[in-house]
């Protein structure tokens, strides 16, 4: 649940997995979210994971990737894999930020090639330069490597080893694949961790069990407990706060008696000190999503599930007791608020995602000359238009809220194939759910028809996608009446729009 995809089984040598492909590299399974960590770092922390520079330096023309993720919370630090539809036991890869798939491109200051986050779409023929093709190969039993399948190279970072042994890349160093020139101590190998069923939560939560309570701080027995005993949202002992860990685990801490939770042996306390930036493992958990807002919550300490009990003189308390999830423990999690505003929302405009381009017919209309003169026709088309915009996050959850009243622009692709922002939208919102617009369009266009001669006039376009990143500001008004603000980073939004019309003309003899 969660864990390292590159982990086999058993222990062995590392010449045992040499070359051998992953499972998920051979499945034809959904995207999988992961992260690619690497315990070489620059020093300060004991493991760095691979990040999507917004920066772009390196050289290359796209987004560099770097080893100088702090952790995979954010959308900078996630990718997809997505199976190749064509070759067996090959994926692409796609950055989480904006979509966009890793590809090879040269470097433009030096040398060989730079892997970047730069390809709005995948490209499966191996003989075209812009292919996204790569092989996951594992060389350890918690290690991969990746190989761009066109070039038949690997993907590393320069690096030195310092007088210690401590390999660190080198300062601006990004992802670039291999020339057989490196340093020993490139770094070429990553550990791959499955973030498909971890999610990050909402800062504020309460959990209602399967019994339609929900679950609230008491003392038992004078032990903190939390117990599934309230019917209102609103009592005061249910609120939690969520403190997400670099890893994706999380902390949660009563609001009510100001401690987080525990497991002691399998009951879950409300008694732990928050001293520990991380926490130990019986206070650590992970959320895995069954359905909409339906969770299943694991510890970390023994690995079990969170689910309501009823025995040894407690009634409907919380422990983390049973290794499968069953229907005492799927917990519906619900953010505590009443009102919430999304504003200042800023697009990132320098390098969008624009996809699945198709040429369509929007009205046609004709003209017929059975004289042997030249005739001049005004023909009318009516066409309707149809947008669709839908604004989401691709990290954090947004649980069980009421309608978000949003102020923000809307991006759609222009004429000459760039993104700009064309109108405001502001209103009420679910948060990433389509808004259609339908604008309906007569134009006026003048032909001439030769003589004895049919002229059809189509009016066509260019209809595609696009995936642009914003930031935005999140405004939560909550149960208890506190108001609480964020800064978010993880926006993605998607429209579908037609641009660059044309007018195409075809004769026909009568």
């Amino acid at each position: 649940m969660g864990g390292c995809l590159a982990s086999p089984p058993h222990e062995a040598t590392p010449s045992e997995h040499e070359g051998e492909p992953t499972s998920f590299s051979e499945s034809r399974s959904p995207t999988y979210c992961v992260a690619f960590q690497s315990r070489q770092g620059n020093g300060k922390r004991p493991a760095y994971y691979l990040c999507r520079d917004a920066r772009g330096r390196g050289g290359a023309s796209g987004s560099s990737l770097r080893l100088n993720g702090e952790g995979v919370v954010s959308p900078f630090s996630r990718f997809y894999i997505e199976p190749s539809g064509e070759h067996t036991g090959l994926v692409h890869i796609r950055c989480c930020y904006d979509n966009k798939y890793w590809v090879a491109e040269p470097h433009q200051n030096r040398g060989g090639w730079a892997i970047v986050g730069a390809a709005d779409e995948a490209e499966e023929d191996l003989s075209k330069p812009t292919c996204t093709l790569f092989r996951i190969m594992r060389v350890h039993p918690h290690s991969i490597r990746l190989l761009h399948v066109r070039l038949g190279k690997h993907a590393c970072l320069p690096s030195s080893s310092d007088k210690d042994g401590t390999t660190r890349p080198e300062e601006d160093a990004s992802l670039s694949l291999s020339t057989g020139d490196e340093d020993e101590a490139a770094i070429d190998s990553f550990t791959v961790h499955d973030l498909s069923e971890q999610f990050v939560l909402p800062r504020y939560l309460v959990l209602k069990g399967d019994n339609g309570m929900y679950l609230r701080a008491c003392t038992v027995e004078r032990h903190p407990y939390l117990q599934f005993s309230a019917g209102d949202v609103g009592d005061k002992a249910v609120l939690n706060t969520v403190h997400t860990n670099d890893d994706g685990t999380f902390r949660v801490r009563s609001c009510h008696v100001g401690k987080f939770w525990r497991r002691s042996p399998n009951w879950i306390w409300t008694d732990a000190g928050g001293d520990s930036e991380d926490g130990d493992d019986d206070t650590r958990f992970r959320a895995i999503r069954l359905s909409g807002a339906v969770f299943a919550l694991q510890n970390i300490g023994n690995d079990y599930f969170c689910n309501r009990l009823t025995t040894e003189g407690k009634r409907r308390c919380l422990n983390a007791g049973t290794p499968t999830i069953t229907a005492e423990a799927r917990l519906q999690l619900e953010e505590p608020v009443v009102s919430r505003q999304i504003c200042n929302v800023v697009f990132d405009l320098a390098d969008p995602r624009i996809y699945s381009r198709s040429v369509v017919t929007m009205a046609t209309a004709s003209a017929v000359n059975g004289t042997t003169l030249n005739n001049t026709a005004k023909l009318t088309m009516e066409y309707t238009d149809t947008e669709k915009r839908t604004w989401g996050s691709t990290v954090k959850l947004k649980l069980g809220v009421v309608d978000a009243t949003i102020c923000t622009g809307v991006p759609v692709i222009v004429a000459d194939g760039s993104v700009e922002i064309s109108s405001e939208f502001s209103g009420s919102y679910s948060w990433g759910s389509p808004v259609d617009k339908e604008t309906t369009q007569k134009v006026a266009y003048e032909v001439t028809v030769p003589p004895k001669t049919k002229v059809t006039v189509a009016s066509t376009a260019t209809r595609a996608f696009c995936d642009v990143p914003f930031s935005y500001t999140q405004r939560d008004t909550l149960v208890d009446g506190r108001q609480v603000t964020y800064e978010m980073d993880d926006g993605l939004y998607t429209g579908v729009n037609c641009y660059d019309f044309k007018y195409v003309t075809t004769e026909e003899s009568i």
